[in-house]
């Protein structure tokens, strides 16, 4: 009898150590996953609430991404690279923990604005600052120090771009009137991104653990212009009704890009999908080999009012 109790003893006790050890995974995992979500919509606090357009680069992600590799080496042109490392004397992708540009402005000129926002890993603000003077210096112009309200401002003599720090790892670059509007934000004085439903809605889809994630979101009065941009010759446009973009190289393929496009309904999801499907396995002749094979490996998925493409971005030129 007593052996029978020790037995089921250990049994139990076996149970519980097991039970312990699977709720502690998951409790790591879930802290983990927080960390990433939190880290992932920093972006969108400290962005204004007029933005439209984010894209973001995890400089810590990238490096073991294969499809987020591919997609910045083809974006951003590696003279460039090499030119920020020789005048500046650190490499961008170890100096920064992650960068973000984002496109807006007010309803009526949503594209008005440029900014970028540089958060450093290795190199913290002033690096990032004296990096930017010397990049400034290089094309003939100087920097002056001018007082704000907002604070300290490096702006440039020929008027092209301004630089505050935002703490002591990030800057934010662009306009005197964007640096302006991202100061804002972090005072508290104008409204951020993170406020916009739509836009938080669709990031927190494809930012989370991304290397590369993007975010669209067409301001109304534009939509028709977008629907112009996708007329594929005679045929209609495959962006007919799109409210909202994503992309995120956060797939189940290494190789994988993989693109949310929101449409006003199902039945206009359906007949957009249809059209690309038949531009991708016929594309015109006009159009580059690279950009034929990117088309041809196109995987197009329809789930209610949601087009997911996913591209194979393996096969993207170096830009150089």
């Amino acid at each position: 009898m007593k052996r029978t109790s020790y037995a089921l003893l250990v049994s139990r006790s076996t149970k519980v150590a097991g039970a312990a050890s699977i709720a502690t995974v998951v409790l790591l995992y879930a802290i983990i996953e927080h960390g990433r979500t939190l880290r992932a919509n920093q972006a969108l606090r400290e962005l204004p609430k007029t933005a439209c357009a984010v894209l973001r680069i995890d400089a810590v992600e990238l490096a073991d991404s294969q499809s987020a590799r591919a997609l910045f080496d083809w974006l951003v042109p590696a003279e460039r690279l090499s030119e920020i490392e020789a005048r500046c004397g650190l490499a961008p992708l170890a100096a920064l923990r992650d960068a973000t540009v984002w496109v807006g402005g007010p309803e009526g000129e949503p594209f008005q604005s440029v900014g970028l926002l540089l958060r450093g890993r290795t190199a913290d603000a002033e690096t990032i600052a004296q990096c930017y003077r010397s990049l400034v210096e290089a094309r003939g112009s100087a920097i002056d120090r001018i007082a704000t309200p907002m604070g300290p401002l490096l702006r440039s003599r020929d008027g092209a771009s301004a630089l505050a720090q935002v703490d002591d790892y990030t800057v934010v670059t662009g306009s005197r009137e964007t640096v302006a509007e991202v100061m804002a934000v972090r005072r508290g004085a104008a409204p951020s991104l993170v406020e916009a439903a739509a836009f938080r809605d669709i990031w927190s889809r494809v930012a989370v653990g991304a290397a590369v994630a993007g975010v669209f979101v067409a301001p109304p009065r534009w939509q028709s212009a977008f629907e112009r941009i996708g007329t594929l010759g005679d045929q209609a446009s495959v962006l007919t009704g799109v409210k909202s973009l994503g992309l995120t190289t956060r797939a189940k393929i290494p190789t994988a890009l993989e693109v949310m496009i929101d449409v006003n309904d199902a039945e206009t999801a359906r007949r957009n999908a249809a059209l690309m499907s038949a531009w991708s396995e016929s594309p015109p002749e006009t159009v580059e080999p690279y950009l034929v094979d990117l088309a041809r490996s196109a995987q197009i998925e329809v789930d209610g009012r949601r087009i997911t493409v996913t591209l194979d971005v393996s096969g993207l030129p170096k830009r150089l």
